[in-house]
């Protein structure tokens, strides 16, 4: 593997390190564009070359006279207009992933060793499904996925041993097409490692392998997972259940060594009692139900990518037996709950598939325990549970790079000052690094090289400890081939055809950039700078007296030091240095500051990744509504991404995206984070999320160009929120019901502050009004009429006066057109129901049956939909004609009821929408406007 190289202790280093990264890209202003150009007119040659000299004596097929043919030239000039309209919809509509200002997905500019490798593959097409039609790539893939393993702390075939015992067994890797597919084939081959003793146990007793345990002086044996060396024969099912993975995967060997079993006979003997024969539930009643042993589980942390619940599901696990293991402040799997979960899976005799640690989370970037988990899998496995640990490493696989190949002694670090291109490389948090050093003792690995690795899609990967683990997810004989052939790897996974394109864009870029310290590592080291510099601005981008709140989800040194009590003078201290030290000072001048580079590397997430999110003041009170905040971050985000087809790149100043913060899944993680944005509730949280992959914002501090220019949208933004949620006398305006006794029904909004209210109140209107009122209602019965307030007003002022000026309209009031009665005096008001709808006293969940207010008097009954989740749509009629399970005395219509109407399933409406393909035909419409 090739890679650059200086001297650690040469003076400019660093400066000369990001001169390197330079070459690697295309850059956001096509700086190098000419030696793409260059290269793939190298390419081009080379696949006309190729063409014309293969099979020589052959003469051309495509002639020149076909070529000036009419249909020739027409059909080129079709591709030629076709083209240039995919052209120039690409250029105008595709999302900028190469440039500084994009921070949205995990997506940057493709490194252009991948892009020639990907493109000079392509042409000719190679399937690495079999090596008959990838000759080549397949050799390409393989050494992939040795490099990979490497990467990951594997030991590797051909290298180096570690004088460990039992030594490591050697690894072995492959491309997938993405990290959902790689985590779905270590899901499958996970299941299928669980049930392979039980069918070896069916096998031995029902099939053509009885005579491994009927010999009783050389009857096969097996080690439980607690060290107790048992005959295979009389094990119980739940032992077989927990042998460990290596003591498995060791059993076709075994079987050889002391029987002289051939893999081909022991494949056949196997093969009717396979899981993959049998199915799942088959095996499963068949031998759990004796010793009542439950249904398997997968264990990962709350913050898993929904590839897991769906892969569970496409392997037969089910979703419900995917166990989300409660996080901590940081997102991080919370260790101490996953303990209590084994602790359970022991005493219900709950076998368990897989944990899955999560290492960088798409939201948060955070890395789950590893060496933690490692070492309580050894302490179950002494108590007789065992299970398979995977790395989902989708994100963080190639930050192990920063820890390859690493000089024995830390080099000094010098940079050409006073240069204000320079780009200093952060170094892994130490917590960080501790878990990425554990890799190589997880059974396997997703690793996804068009994340993190920086390659064209689709490429992920996935990697076994054990090269012996892939012949779980295989349907042939695992004899690999014969001698001096190679291994069709086609035949383990999930994909059939796959580009060999792919794996050769992959092993160009490890090639060339190299996947150690210098290589990868240095880039991710730069990258991790820029996200952390950006960081600094999210801290500190606000005062504790601005109108605009800006939170990182991750906290600062200080906030750490006491999460319930800090000390806020600390914590208003270590933002004023990093406003003072850190935000306009150049990257060289950072580096040689000792405090400064100490603090930086302590700051931001595990890996790259920034969650945040906006509040606001109202006149100096910090709003606590989430459902206001959650507006003023999605306003924010629509106006920071490209979210339909009609976005132009150019029209956003920087790109970022969102996420949902769900409660039922963060718990007291998310509580600590919207305590700290001064929010109150169990509503979800709407975030911002940027992810800085790019080395290039750092220099000449354009990272601040970003942050100011995310802060001027934000400040823009907020003058809509402050303006929805300023307590400014407003119209009220009212539904009116009843002919012999006026009700009023307050039409309110969720998304005006003054107007959060459901309010139905009697009323008394002057003897005119009122006979004018019953006169057209009864002569227009198809229209309903309203009420509005003459002058703006309070709401509650109005119900406490018990009097204000009106006006009345037939439908809603239309500026310009004459009100049914003008300026006259509401009297007597008592208001019957009187509700706040602000989201904190709002429910989360939509009401199994619908829910209404009843209330009226004897002769005349009216009813208003009963608001209680947001968003909604209030539904309401009078004079209505109801069955009742009981009947109402004129005080309860009175003062109001609420009637459950049970054949209504208001769960299954929500949420409504004021379209008329909404209402079902024949179903009258009853509302006023949606909310």
């Amino acid at each position: 593997m090739s890679y650059y190289s200086l001297s650690p202790s040469t003076p400019g280093e660093a400066a000369s390190r990001h001169d390197a990264i330079a070459a690697w890209f295309l850059g956001p202003k096509a700086e190098n564009f000419s030696y793409l150009e260059e290269f793939l007119k190298r390419v081009l040659d080379n696949q006309k070359n190729t063409r014309k000299n293969l099979y020589p004596s052959d003469k051309a097929f495509i002639t020149p006279k076909m070529q000036t043919s009419e249909l020739f030239r027409e059909s080129m000039k079709n591709l030629d207009i076709q083209l240039s309209s995919i052209d120039a919809m690409l250029s105008e509509h595709s999302t900028p992933f190469w440039s500084p200002r994009y921070n949205g997905h995990m997506n940057m500019d493709v490194s252009m060793p991948a892009i020639i490798g990907y493109l000079t593959t392509m042409i000719y097409n190679p399937n690495n499904v079999a090596f008959e039609s990838s000759p080549f790539t397949t050799i390409i893939e393989l050494t992939v996925g040795q490099q990979l393993c490497r990467m990951l702390g594997y030991h590797t075939a051909g290298s180096p041993a570690p004088m460990i015992f039992p030594p490591p067994p050697t690894s072995w890797g492959h491309i997938t097409c993405d990290g959902s597919v790689a985590n779905l084939e270590a899901t499958w081959a996970a299941r299928n490692l669980k049930f392979y003793p039980l069918s070896l146990r069916l096998a031995t007793t029902e099939g053509m392998l009885k005579f491994l345990v009927r010999n009783e002086r050389n009857q096969f044996r097996i080690t439980l997972a607690n060290g107790q060396r048992k005959p295979f024969a009389e094990c119980t099912v739940w032992e077989l259940l927990n042998l460990k993975p290596s003591t498995i995967l060791d059993i076709p060997d075994r079987l050889f060594k002391e029987y002289g079993i051939s893999q081909s006979f022991l494949q056949r003997a196997m093969d009717p009692f396979l899981i993959q024969t049998l199915g799942k539930d088959v095996i499963e009643k068949k031998m759990f139900t004796a010793e009542n042993i439950q249904a398997g589980q997968i264990l990962v942390g709350a913050t898993r990518h929904y590839s897991w619940p769906k892969g569970a599901a496409i392997v037969g696990i089910g979703r419900n037996n995917v166990i989300d293991v409660r996080i901590d402040y940081a997102a991080r799997m919370y260790v101490q709950d996953l303990e209590q979960k084994l602790e359970n899976c022991v005493k219900t005799k709950t076998p368990v598939y897989m944990v899955v640690t999560i290492m960088g989370s798409t939201e948060q970037g955070a890395v789950d325990p590893l060496a933690d988990i490692l070492e309580l899998r050894n302490k179950f496995e002494g108590k007789g549970l065992s299970f398979v640990v995977h790395c989902d490493a989708a994100w963080g696989g190639y930050f192990a790079s920063m820890l390859r190949d690493l000089p024995t002694e830390d080099a000094k670090i010098r940079c050409l000052f006073n240069d204000p291109s320079y780009v200093p490389s952060m170094s892994l948090q130490s917590y960080t690094k501790t878990q990425l050093q554990a890799y190589g003792r997880a059974d396997s690995i997703t690793v996804d090289p068009h994340k993190s690795g920086y390659c064209p899609y689709p490429a992920g990967a996935l990697c076994y400890r054990d090269e012996r683990m892939r012949y779980q997810v295989t349907w042939t004989s695992p004899i690999v081939a014969h001698e001096g052939e190679a291994e069709n790897i086609g035949v383990y996974g999930v994909e059939g055809s796959k580009p060999g394109a792919a794996a050769v864009g992959t092993y160009l870029s490890h090639e060339v950039i190299g996947l150690n310290y210098k290589g990868y590592g240095a880039l991710l080291g730069e990258a991790t700078f820029s996200c952390t510099r950006l960081f600094c601005h999210w801290a500190t981008m606000t005062e504790d007296d601005d109108e605009l709140i800006v939170r990182p989800f991750n906290l600062l040194p200080a906030e750490k030091e006491n999460l319930l009590h800090g000390d806020p003078a600390k914590v208003a201290a270590q933002k004023q240095f990093i406003r003072d030290r850190i935000i306009n000072t150049e990257n060289s001048d950072l580096l040689v500051d000792k405090e400064v580079m100490q603090l930086l590397s302590e700051l931001g997430s595990d890996l790259m990744i920034n969650a945040f999110a906006c509040n606001f003041k109202v006149n100096g009170k910090i709003n606590t509504d989430v459902e206001e905040a959650n507006y003023l971050n999605t306003r924010i985000f629509q106006r920071l991404s490209l979210g339909s087809k009609e976005d132009k790149a150019q029209e956003r100043s920087l790109i970022l995206t969102s996420s949902n913060f769900e409660q039922q899944t963060y718990r007291e993680c998310l509580d600590l984070f919207k305590s700290r944005l001064g929010l109150k509730g169990d509503q979800d949280l709407s975030v911002l999320i940027t992810v800085t992959m790019s080395p290039w914002p750092t220099a000449n501090n354009f990272i601040k160009v970003i942050a100011d220019e995310f802060e001027k949208v934000a400040r823009e933004e907020i003058q809509g929120v402050l303006k929805r949620n300023a307590l400014d006398p407003q119209y009220h305006t009212f539904v009116m019901q009843g002919t012999d006794k006026v009700h009023l029904v307050y039409l309110p909004q969720f998304n005006v502050a003054p107007r959060r209210y459901q309010v139905i109140m009697t009323c008394n209107l002057p003897q005119e009004v009122m006979t004018k009122y019953v006169e057209f209602k009864e002569t227009n019965p198809g229209e309903f009429f309203t009420l509005r307030t003459a002058d703006k007003a309070f709401l509650p002022d109005l119900l406490r006066e018990g009097h204000f000026k009106a006006v009345m309209d037939i439908g809603q009031p239309v500026p310009g057109r004459p009100h049914l009665a003008n300026n006259f005096e509401v009297t007597n008001i008592h208001a019957i129901v009187n509700e706040p709808l602000t989201s904190n006293v709002l429910d989360t969940q939509y009401p199994t049956m619908m829910p209404f207010y009843l209330y009226g008097t004897p002769q005349q009954q009216h009813i208003d939909h009963l608001l209680r989740v947001s968003p909604n749509q209030q539904l309401n009629s009078d004079r209505v004609s109801l069955r009742l399970s009981t009947k109402l005395t004129e005080e309860e219509l009175s003062t109001g009821v609420v009637a459950v109407f049970h054949n209504i399933r208001e769960c299954s409406m929500q949420p409504m929408y004021a379209t008329p393909k909404y209402y079902p035909r024949g179903r009258k419409k009853l509302t006023s406007p949606q909310l």
